[in-house]
């Protein structure tokens, strides 16, 4: 699983693109808004991660999680712009912000590779969100230097393999967890 640190001043201004926000539209013409996570979306991310069924919960966190804890919550919220990057996808729904996608990555010590997340609610699936947000990612990992992104997955998450056969990610059996698949894509070699 991902963790983040907490966000430092001078990271905020090293990393402009941190805050920039997108307006998107998806493949059946939804608008949506894709932004940084702050530390203020707790709610918004826990309203989110309570709404993913038990096996989204069990592949995205690798966990049989019932419900996320404050420390989870404020984990994912609070987030360190010289190694992480996290963005949101939301609609208005009846006057409020609905989270209903999330992306992040969280770079190695080395700073050439980063561990990557995706996780969209059942009912955002197949329209194009995954593959928008994962665009963002690679977008901010190649300005910082990065050059390799990898996922850890469960093998019987078959949206996870669906969608990195979509993006051309290349697979193999975790040498030390046959119940795990390793994703990765080279942005060295990778176009944009």
């Amino acid at each position: 699983m991902i963790t983040s640190t907490p966000q430092s001043e001078t990271a905020r201004h090293q990393f402009g693109e941190a805050e920039a926000v997108h307006h998107e539209v998806l493949r059946d013409g939804t608008r949506v808004l894709i932004r940084p996570i702050h530390e203020n979306d707790v709610e918004l991310e826990r309203s989110f991660i309570e709404a993913l069924s038990p096996a989204s919960r069990r592949f995205r966190f690798l966990d049989t999680m019932r419900w996320p804890t404050e420390a989870l919550l404020k984990q994912m919220t609070t987030i360190d712009n010289a190694t992480d990057a996290a963005y949101v996808a939301t609609i208005r729904e009846a006057g409020k912000e609905r989270e209903i996608g999330v992306a992040r990555f969280s770079a190695l010590p080395d700073g050439h590779d980063c561990e990557f997340a995706v996780a969209i609610a059942a009912e955002w699936q197949m329209r194009g969100l995954g593959t928008l947000l994962m665009q963002r990612l690679i977008e901010v990992a190649r300005a910082r230097g990065i050059t390799k992104m990898h996922s850890s997955d469960s093998s019987d998450n078959t949206s996870m393999r669906k969608f990195a056969q979509h993006l051309h990610f290349r697979h193999e059996r975790d040498p030390e967890d046959a119940t795990h698949v390793l994703y990765s894509v080279d942005l060295a070699t990778t176009a944009a």
